[in-house]
């Protein structure tokens, strides 16, 4: 099963510099992305993914956030943050900054304190009332659910 990401290496760019990125996972220095540097950009987007999806499958369907521009940008915020931290380094502050809030408001959408902007919820999370009456009459089913005032 492949991960459900949102976003891509040139959202990326558009939020940290390219040469940047490309120091960060250039292991030869050689200047350019060999097939495993560039598959460390991708793993990271992929990791960043399954950090969000891990936070809100409770409340939606994948499927239906998968073109959610805010689910994007948090992929991005949370990839190039990895990224940038990958030999150990601190993050610019920049992508510090935008990992904290992203990170915050994940949790805080898994705790059911916030809403992914511009997406319906796919699940009722409204609690639910079951009534029960006691047959003592029953010699197995001694409880059972009341159909018409149960919601």
């Amino acid at each position: 099963m492949t991960t459900q990401t949102y976003c891509t290496k040139a959202d990326i760019e558009a939020i940290w510099p390219p040469a940047n990125l490309l120091a960060s996972v250039d292991d030869d220095t050689s200047g350019t992305l060999s097939a495993t540097e560039d598959g460390y950009i991708t793993r990271a987007i992929e990791r960043a993914a399954n950090a969000i999806n891990s936070r809100l499958e409770m409340r939606y369907q994948i499927a239906d956030i998968a073109g959610n521009a805010w689910c994007r940008d948090a992929n991005t915020a949370i990839a190039a943050y990895w990224l940038s931290t990958r030999r150990g380094a601190a993050a610019p502050a920049h992508l510090q900054q935008q990992y904290d809030a992203y990170i915050a408001a994940l949790d805080e959408i898994a705790a059911g304190k916030l809403k992914i902007p511009q997406a319906i919820e796919s699940f009722d999370v409204t609690p639910g009332v079951t009534n029960f009456e006691i047959r003592l009459d029953e010699t197995y089913r001694k409880a059972q659910r009341v159909d018409e005032t149960s919601v």
